[in-house]
This record gives structure tokens, sequence and C-alpha cells, in this order.
């Protein structure tokens, strides 16, 4: 199997995931450990025995030696870095979101297709157990048509959370705080395992961090799928406790319900509950353990020369909600995504 070496760029909180799951990647190497504060960039390659250090990116895009950079970084440098890297003929694994606007989301796709290199997105939940369940679950038809969803995302941050980063908290560098750093990936799931959206109704709100934050900690979202799906989605900062998150699906035939690490599916009056809870939990229980398998499959698939299943066309699309989400708190409109024309039928994705 084709070896790859491997560096990683930003060694901050969500790091530690990467790095983890890195030294269980057979075709992987980690060769160096980037982020601008030398003194973190010390700790995670002593930390995970790293054998170099840099705190200069772009010696690292520099360097013919490294194929590929994972990219833990403030949400505002995403995209910049990612077509840099592609540009240097790098590969690319990006945390999310894929970019704060969907113009530069389009950018990260261009400079893939114009490198030939991969470009993966760290959706990570969609790799849990319990995700994939609901997918196949989904996929099968057995529960007939959708016709609503729910999710909810109910966390605490605490003020010092923020005050102690010189990124987090701020339109320009985090673009928004609740939903596009926390909820993200229960937001995902919601629109990856029901409809296309079609209009998004939001509201977002700065309750317990006034005066910290210029960005949400509370948002509530409407939003309408093809065929008159209703979908409802909710998360917020302010709570005592990092709560587990919550999915339903309503369908024509039956419903599933995640809650935590339980998935409950009821068909026919009968309900059946499924635990996937897990000892391979790499980070926060409550973030589920999917960075491992996402990692794990990005570089199979990289060294088979295959497309990895969250690249650009998939992640622009919860790029475009969050982008709506927060025009419409803005503007108090109903937004209508781009994918949908005038006539009120969907603009296939270009491959």
């Amino acid at each position: 199997m084709k070896q790859f070496n491997t560096a990683v760029i930003g060694c901050g909180m969500i790091s530690k995931n990467h790095f983890k799951a890195l030294k269980n990647v057979e075709n992987a190497r980690c060769v160096v450990a980037c982020d601008c504060k030398p003194e973190r960039a010390r700790q995670a390659a002593e930390t995970y025995g790293i054998p170099r250090v840099e705190t200069d990116y772009q010696k690292v895009l520099q360097d013919p030696d490294i194929d590929v950079v994972h990219l833990c970084l403030p949400h505002f440098l995403h995209a910049k870095v990612a077509i840099e890297a592609m540009e240097h003929g790098k590969h690319v694994l990006c945390e999310k979101p894929m970019a704060l606007s969907p113009d530069d989301a389009e950018k990260m796709i261009a400079a893939r297709d114009a490198s030939g290199k991969s470009l993966g997105i760290c959706f990570q939940n969609r790799y849990n157990e319990s995700s994939r369940y609901m997918r196949q679950l989904m996929d099968s038809g057995t529960l007939g048509r959708v016709l609503g969803a729910r999710g909810s995302v109910v966390w605490n941050r605490s003020p010092d959370y923020y005050t102690g980063s010189d990124w987090r908290g701020t339109l320009e560098k985090e673009g928004g705080s609740a939903l596009e750093n926390q909820a993200i990936h229960t937001f995902d799931l919601l629109q990856w395992l029901t409809v296309p959206i079609k209009t998004v109704e939001a509201t977002c709100t700065t309750k317990r961090l006034k005066g910290v934050i210029e960005t949400e900690d509370t948002c509530d979202v409407y939003m309408t799928g093809p065929n008159g799906e209703r979908l409802l989605f909710y998360c917020s900062n302010c709570y005592v406790a990092n709560a587990p998150v919550e999915l339903e699906i309503l369908c024509e035939k039956g419903s599933v319900r995640m809650v935590g690490n339980l998935v409950t599916t009821e068909r026919n009056g009968q309900k059946e509950t499924r635990d996937f809870s897990s000892g391979t939990v790499l980070g926060k229980d409550y973030w589920g353990s999917g960075h491992g398998f996402l990692i794990e499959d990005y570089y199979k698939k990289l060294a088979a020369g295959e497309r990895f299943p969250i690249s650009g066309e998939e992640a622009i699309v919860s790029v475009r909600l969050l982008h709506a989400v927060y025009a419409s708190s803005r503007t108090g409109q109903v937004i209508r995504l781009q994918q949908w024309n005038d006539s009120g039928q969907m603009i296939p994705e270009r491959r």
C-alpha cells in the first residue's frame, strides 16, 4: 500500500484527534507538526512523537516530501491555506467548516479540480456507527418518504472558552459559534439523512455571552424540503452541561430517533433501540468517535485513487446552509438555497 508523508498544520484542540488517529493509519506517517505558536507545535511533536516542528506553514507546503496536509486551523484560514496547499501539489484534509462562504468553498473545489489533488472535509460524525446505521435505514426505503425532522444540540461554552482565543467568537475569523462551530455536525447529519433543503428561516441570538462574543450562542432554524417536508433545528451554548445530541426523522411508515449513542426505530407499532456506545472515542464523547474512521478511510481512498466521499460537492452543502441561516437571521427573510431555480427545480451539482 502506498505510504503518505503527512503534516498537521494547526496544533490546537482539534488537532489531537488527528494526531491520535494518524498513529493508527497504516499508510500514513505524520512527519511535521506546524503551528504559528512554537510552544504548541513543540508540545504536539513531543506528545505524539512527530520528528519535525515548523512555525511557518509555507515551508510545509514547499516541501516536496510532504504528500498530505491536515488543516486544523481557525475557520477563516481554511479556504486560503487549502487552496495554497493544492496549488503546491498537496492533498488536503480540512477541518469543518469547509469555508466561511459559498464563494470560497467553490474556489476550493476549483483548486482541487485544477490540481488533481484530493480534498476531504472532516464531517466525522457521518462515520459514527449510529449515523451509518441511520443512513442505511433511510437508504433502504423501509420507513417511506420523509415527512419532517428535527435536531437539537444543547451544550455549554464558558466565556473563558472565547476570551482565551484570538479568533473564537469573532465574525471575521470564526464566522459563527453555536451553529458554525459546535452544532455544525448534527446540522450536517440532519440534511445528509433527509432531503435537500429548499428554504431556510432562522433566528440567531446572543443570550448568555452578550459582550463576550460577536457571534451567536443560540440559534433556531426552520427549513422546508422540495415536497413540503418541515425540518427544525435548535442549538445553544447556554446550558450548564454538554447534553447528548438529538436527531429525529419522521417518515410515512415509521420513525428513527438518535439521542446520544442510542438509536430507536419505530415501525408497524414496534420499537427497537440499539446502543452504539463505543470505547474507541477520540476526543469528547458527545462528538462521537468518527475522526479515526474518517481519517483511515481518507487514506484508504487516497491509496486506491478513489474519490473521498466527503469532498467539496458534499461539504459545500453545509456551507450554503450556514450562509442561508445567518443571512435569514440578519435580514428577517426566508432564504431560498442557491441550488433551486425560479421554477422550483433543483439545479444538479457539477461533478
